[in-house]
């Protein structure tokens, strides 16, 4: 994508969501809906600064990231290798595929018990149950790009004499890399859509558990700020994510 198409489609998005808040605001201080169900984007703001210090809030959204980045690095090196291994060796594939197929449609939901049995309820049952969330598209993506390479394109690397592991590290991963980067962008989304069950597990502290305890309260404004706290955040390491990637993949990646 280029430069200024990327530009006008962020400027395209923020206008959107400008739009959608004034509509929301707007329904809420003239009674077109019940405040009470959906207060105002600037009650959920007012919210936030009344109870909510600057280290609290900074501690909950450096702790999330830490759980976001752990479990998300994790399944992007285990989920990118074993993409790659299985899509270059039909072995590898007959043996494995399936025992992963299994597993692919079970929620991270669904293993929070086995978490906290296996992992106890500190930081490694939450980075696992993240690390499920993102890890089936990241290996999804890497296996189906392998598969995907060009015949030609290794023929004509065989017929240079390039062949067994300079055949997959100089040709078949580069060919792959814009379908690891589409899967590691999916991923990198899903990993904060878990957040808030991982969380669940005994957590004092981050943004899912900002909003489970606002709930619990009855502070409303809290939770839609911690919601939308979660979106915000997630848009800023998103972009970050893309750049690197674009730096990586270069011209080949549209993400």
């Amino acid at each position: 994508m280029r430069p200024r198409a990327r530009l006008s489609e962020r400027l395209a998005g923020m206008l959107s969501v400008i739009v959608m808040l004034t509509i929301w605001e707007l329904a809420s201080r003239f009674g077109w809906q019940d405040p009470q169900i959906l207060p105002a984007p600037s009650e959920a703001l007012l919210a936030a600064a009344r109870l909510l210090g600057p280290w609290d809030l900074a501690q909950h959204v450096g702790i999330s990231l830490f759980r976001i980045l752990a479990g998300f690095g994790l399944a992007a090196v285990v989920g990118v290798s074993l993409g790659i291994v299985l899509g270059w060796s039909p072995l590898a594939a007959r043996c494995l595929r399936p025992f992963v197929e299994v597993l692919r449609p079970i929620p991270p939901l669904a293993w929070l018990p086995l978490a906290i049995i296996w992992f106890g309820l500190g930081e490694p049952s939450k980075v696992f149950v993240i690390f499920l969330g993102a890890f089936f598209p990241i290996f999804t993506s890497a296996w189906r790009g392998m598969t995907m390479v060009s015949p030609t394109l290794i023929r004509a690397a065989q017929t240079m004499d390039v062949d067994g592991a300079r055949l997959l590290w100089q040709v078949a991963i580069p060919a792959t890399l814009p379908d690891i980067a589409a899967g590691l962008r999916v991923g990198f989304g899903l990993a904060f859509g878990i957040l808030v069950a991982a969380e669940l597990i005994a957590a004092k502290s981050g943004m899912g558990y900002l909003i489970m305890e606002a709930r619990q309260l009855g502070q409303l404004g809290i939770a839609i700020f911690g919601i939308f706290l979660i979106g915000v955040v997630n848009l800023v390491a998103d972009h970050q994510l893309a750049r690197a990637v674009r730096a990586t993949v270069g011209r080949w990646s549209n993400v």
